[in-house]
């Protein structure tokens, strides 16, 4: 019977011992104060369930909100992070797409340079001129260009408003069969461009337009008898100034040639003719 009791006793003791195991189960990790007496001990529970007491009541739902503002960050840092990528891949394009411009540009630049040299020293007789990069260091900047430099009788280069009429007149020319060497259009259209220009560079730059007929549609209005003998076709226009009208009367070149060539033979053959019957 006493042996029974005992064993109640000890079935009891250990059911009590394991409820109290689990009761402090969240507290075997906290240090154990030591060194302090127990009205000290008490001091510091009142003062910190006060300080507990001050904060309020607990926000139950501070979990559920912190867990949605975390989700919100990570997704956010997500988006900056692929928009951080694309504007990486954005710069990159741009960079690479000025390489190119600049290069494109510099090709440019130095066949039209080299085109335009060439055409302002054969409308000219002893003229220099070349094109100017105005920002060497970055030609294709906003504030960027290029200024044409001319040299004709004095012995700095010029800027091309310092010219005279007729040697903007042959700069401009220079500059548009530049052009036409570099990218050709199908056709020009020259109106009185030879205005300003002696008889020497009119020829110069009749024989140029001939060249280069082979190419390109010429039409050129002038007045000009070293343009005009250079021509193809002549479109002459003729007003009636009673009547008030207007009259267009072209001639080919090549067909007139062709025309006087005959009538000379006839006359050779005719002068011929009156020998023999004499």
């Amino acid at each position: 019977m006493q042996s029974n009791n005992l064993s109640l006793k000890k079935a009891t003791l250990s059911g009590e011992l394991i409820g109290l195991e689990k009761e402090f189960e969240p507290y075997k990790n906290t240090v154990l104060v030591s060194g302090k007496t127990e009205a000290e001990l008490k001091y510091e529970f009142e003062k910190y369930e006060k300080i507990i007491l001050e904060m309020g009541a607990i926000n139950l739902k501070a979990i559920e909100v912190y867990e949605a503002a975390q989700k919100q960050y990570e997704e956010l840092l997500e988006k900056k992070s692929k928009l951080s990528e694309e504007k990486d891949s954005v710069l990159k394009m741009i960079q690479e797409i000025e390489g190119k411009k600049l290069g494109l540009f510099m090709k440019t630049y130095e066949a039209l340079d080299s085109h335009f040299r060439k055409f302002f020293s054969a409308l000219t007789v002893k003229g220099e001129a070349f094109l100017e990069l105005e920002n060497k260091e970055n030609p294709i900047a906003e504030d960027a260009g290029v200024t044409i430099k001319v040299k004709i009788t004095h012995d700095k280069f010029l800027d091309v408003r310092s010219l005279s009429g007729g040697e903007k007149s042959l700069t401009a020319l220079a500059f548009i069969f530049a052009i036409q060497e570099f990218e050709p259009a199908p056709f020009y259209i020259f109106d009185e461009v030879d205005a300003a220009l002696d008889k020497r560079n009119s020829e110069k730059l009749a024989k140029l337009i001939k060249q280069y007929s082979s190419r390109a549609q010429y039409i050129v209005i002038s007045h000009n008898d070293s343009i005009i003998s250079e021509g193809d076709v002549l479109y002459g226009i003729s007003i009636n100034v009673e009547k008030a009208i207007s009259t267009a009367v072209s001639l080919n070149f090549e067909e007139a040639k062709q025309i006087v060539e005959e009538e000379k033979k006839k006359d050779a053959h005719n002068q011929a003719d009156s020998s023999l019957a004499k």
